[in-house]
């Protein structure tokens, strides 16, 4: 566990945790900038400066220099060398807050286990993954933050492909981008997906349409591929529709729109993530339109709020607590050995029915919505 000053003394006590830090491996090479440091030492930007300096003075870091962050001395690294793995964190990299409550609850065995080791589970958030090529911010970042093991959570392609060419210890938290052989636990969304698309296609659905975000994720792309073998199988004639919105309210609306513009609209809509569901709903009750009567709706996902809704909703729960059995394993091995040699799991999801799915309306583009026109709006 990472050592926090106490309050008396408290410039040494900040240069003493610091040492510590680096000592057994917390802090090597490059120190982080001032203001990450003072954010997890949680002191002022004049006491850190001053323990800084005592350091500087004992000769354990580098002096400050424009354009240039501190550096460890190296017989402090060489010294500390012994003690690094058993007392470096396992660190969770995504390019937001984790404030998902099931991962949260996922993430919670693994702290647990971890701190049972001497170890602390720490969450970054780095505000670096808008860039095409992030390969020398992740290389500034990895070496500001020694860690064990790291945990990839919605990194995006080109982050999850760096961190495999480095083979650094990573692990990635869902399912990974295509050509990625990175280890991993996730939700099996392709079978989700096969199973929602059976069901519409029996109950007469023969345009189904899912709505994505704008960057393909890969759990979107697993939907796909099971909504395309669900028609094959149940449906030869069905097709799919693919719809774009730019994950935010205004975008799902704009898209859902579109959706209900064409002459040959879906009668069924699959949403890849609980974040649409609240945006489709809304936007349904606006425009008069009927659930399941004018169109059937399935989330794939699961958010515990669902729980909420009357009707409820029909959606895809996780197996949360098989789920973080699986990751607890194959980060602990990967922290302990610097590898995985268990095989990366697809964990199943179990199907919670509702009442927001039912029979196709006959002929919508001729019939609209409930027996009324069906409206035509254009969209930017």
């Amino acid at each position: 566990m990472e050592r926090l000053p106490k309050r008396t003394s408290l410039i040494s006590e900040t240069a003493a945790a610091l040492k510590e830090w680096i000592g057994t491996g917390v802090l090597g090479g490059t120190l982080p900038g001032e203001l990450p440091l003072k954010t997890r030492l949680r002191v002022g930007r004049d006491t850190l400066r001053l323990a800084l300096r005592m350091l500087e003075q004992e000769g354990w870091v580098t002096p400050a220099r424009q354009g240039r962050q501190r550096q460890v001395q190296k017989q402090r690294l060489a010294s500390a060398s012994s003690l690094t793995r058993r007392h470096r964190p396992v660190t969770l990299l995504s390019p937001h807050r984790i404030v998902d409550r099931i991962v949260l609850l996922e993430m919670e065995d693994l702290q647990k286990h971890l701190a049972e080791k001497g170890r602390e589970l720490q969450f970054i958030s780095p505000d670096i993954f808008h860039v095409k090529k992030p390969d020398r911010h992740l290389r500034r970042l990895v070496a500001e933050n020694p860690s064990a093991a790291w945990i990839l959570y919605s990194v995006g392609e080109a982050a999850e492909r760096w961190f495999q060419r480095q083979k650094i210890p990573a692990f990635i938290y869902g399912t990974p981008f295509p050509g990625v052989n990175l280890p991993c636990v996730a939700n099996d969304w392709e079978s989700a997906a096969f199973h929602a698309g059976v069901q519409l296609a029996r109950l007469g659905h023969r345009v189904i349409g899912l709505l994505q975000s704008e960057e393909l994720l890969p759990r979107v792309l697993a939907a796909k591929r099971g909504l395309c073998r669900a028609l094959a199988t149940a449906s030869p004639q069905g097709r799919l529709l693919m719809f774009v919105d730019d994950n935010t309210p205004r975008g799902v609306a704009r898209t859902l729109e579109t959706a209900f513009s064409i002459k040959n609209r879906p009668t069924a809509l699959v949403l890849a993530s609980t974040a649409q569901l609240l945006t489709s709903l809304s936007w349904m009750v606006s425009r008069g339109v009927g659930v399941p009567a004018d169109l059937s709706l399935i989330c794939i996902s699961n958010d515990t709020w669902l729980q909420e809704l009357h009707p409820p909703v029909c959606h895809y729960e996780n197996h949360s607590k098989r789920f973080a059995g699986h990751v607890r394993q194959r980060v602990m091995e990967l922290v302990e050995s610097g590898q995985i040699t268990r095989k990366s799991a697809l964990v199943g999801v179990r199907y919670a029915a509702g009442a927001s799915i039912g029979p196709a309306p006959r002929r919508p583009e001729q019939e609209g919505l409930g027996g009324r026109p069906l409206f035509y709006i254009k969209t930017s």
